[in-house]
């Protein structure tokens, strides 16, 4: 009986001690993540965080919620089936066995794989993290196609050429879908996208976007809210893109943008 008293306090003692270093390894965890986060709305971290909502500035550059954008950005299973599905209808339309590839592609292979969108804020660039992806914009490059995601299944352009212009690298493809990028900082390949769609009323959208392998030179505009939802005092900083694209490659594209990025 001894014995057993013996050894159910041991237990307990173990219990109580695991439970303790548990409670320092969270805390720590805990400030690791936003001990140099700047908040934006509402003004006070400390209850924005323990509610679980909020928008903020997330500084650290490496933090918890980088890394599920980035896992969340990846295609699952799903999505693969679709972009299989629509290589497979495109080599039958087009009948042949393999699609154009432009694996070797010297201007190709200057553009990174996997872009997500940005945004400038009081002339800082910023990742923005949302709650979910829904209507926020991902491009990704294959040797032989251009996926653009808005959060649900991607659509697939295939690749008809790749040139070089004044504007940037041009992406022509298929369905009548054009794009253009211009990168804007050789160092983070910070980059102006814009797709022109012929099919859809030339209908134009532009993207200030960052690849994912360069999210840690960025910090990030995280939507924490529980409803997804963007404070109204919240405004983007407007961007000359036209502006930006009509710029010679050789010529610098600071003038163009908010101060902060000089």
């Amino acid at each position: 009986m001894k014995t057993i008293t013996i050894g159910g306090l041991l237990c307990l003692l173990v219990f109580n001690l695991c439970a303790q270093s548990s409670k320092k390894l969270s805390e720590t965890v805990y400030r690791s993540f936003y001990n140099q986060t700047i908040t934006i709305y509402p003004d006070n971290p400390d209850k924005m965080i323990k509610k679980r909502h909020g928008v903020f500035i997330d500084t650290t550059q490496n933090s918890v919620f980088s890394q599920n954008l980035i896992e969340k950005l990846a295609f699952d299973d799903y999505h693969e089936s679709l972009i299989q599905r629509a290589c497979r209808d495109f080599k039958a339309s087009k009948k042949i066995n393999e699609l154009w590839s432009f694996k070797n592609d010297p201007l190709l292979s200057q553009v990174p794989r996997k872009w997500f969108e940005a945004q400038e804020l009081n002339g800082t660039t910023y990742i923005f993290c949302p709650k979910v992806l829904k209507n926020h914009y991902s491009f990704t490059i294959t040797d032989s196609t251009v996926l653009v995601s808005k959060g649900l299944g991607p659509d697939t352009y295939f690749i008809k050429s790749v040139q070089n212009s004044a504007n940037g690298i041009v992406i022509d493809c298929f369905q009548g879908v054009k794009f253009t990028i211009k990168i804007l900082n050789e160092q983070t390949k910070l980059a102006i996208w814009k797709m022109e769609n012929k099919s859809l009323d030339n209908t134009v959208l532009y993207r200030l976007s960052v690849p994912v392998d360069s999210f840690s030179h960025y910090s990030m505009i995280v939507n924490h809210s529980a409803e997804d939802k963007i404070p109204d005092d919240l405004i983007f900083d407007e961007i000359d893109y036209e502006g930006i694209l009509s710029m010679p490659s050789n010529l610098s594209v600071q003038s163009f943008l908010p101060t902060g990025n000089r």
